[in-house]
């Protein structure tokens, strides 16, 4: 199976929404942003936050995967070494990587990553997209708010919640740190 790298994303956002019709300012009102945002994700090199990535999705009523080019029916399981996660997303502001776990598996019913971030990053936005997610400190230590609220979270804690509710974490522990994030957003296949 074909990927693409993640620069190209953007141009598979906009190829998407065009086939399907829909001007940047549809796009931007089914996901709750301006056009300009809509715009500056279409024209970046990398891929738009996560979060956002699913929102775009859902508004376009298609499968996360399909900007990624994973599509492959055939497959009932898939390895996805350590050194060899795809990054699908980054945040230029708080310079975290999202390493994607199961990209090659179709018609996944969630989407498990792992982020790493460097000490004291700040994520500059807040996300907000239906669904759920969990949330496991795999190494350092956030702060993590949902709507309004921070958690403190060490190495070993987990966190699960709403994800139409507004979050985001920040880094201040000094060192680097790694997440597992699991993010069900239901699917077209959910009955």
């Amino acid at each position: 199976m074909k990927r693409i790298s993640e620069e190209q994303i953007p141009k598979r956002i906009r190829k998407m929404r065009l086939e399907r019709s829909m001007t940047q300012k549809d796009l931007a009102d089914a996901i709750g942003v301006t056009k300009g945002y809509i715009s500056r994700i279409e024209n970046s090199d990398t891929a738009p936050p996560v979060g956002k990535l699913l929102a775009l999705a859902q508004a376009m009523h298609i499968e996360v995967d399909a900007f990624f080019g994973a599509e492959n029916p055939e497959v009932c399981l898939t390895v996805t070494r350590s050194d060899k996660r795809p990054v699908v997303a980054s945040d230029r502001h708080s310079l975290a990587k999202y390493e994607h776990l199961a990209l090659n598996f179709p018609n996944r019913a969630f989407e498990a990553y792992v982020i790493k971030a460097p000490k004291n990053s700040k994520v500059s936005q807040h996300m907000q997209h239906k669904g759920q997610e969990l949330l496991y400190v795999l190494k350092g230590s956030i702060t993590f708010n949902v709507d309004g609220t921070s958690y403190d979270l060490e190495e070993g804690d987990a966190l699960y919640f709403d994800s139409s509710y507004p979050h985001f974490a920040n880094n201040l522990s000094g060192e680097e740190i790694e997440l597992l994030i699991v993010v069900y957003s239901g699917s077209a296949t959910d009955g």
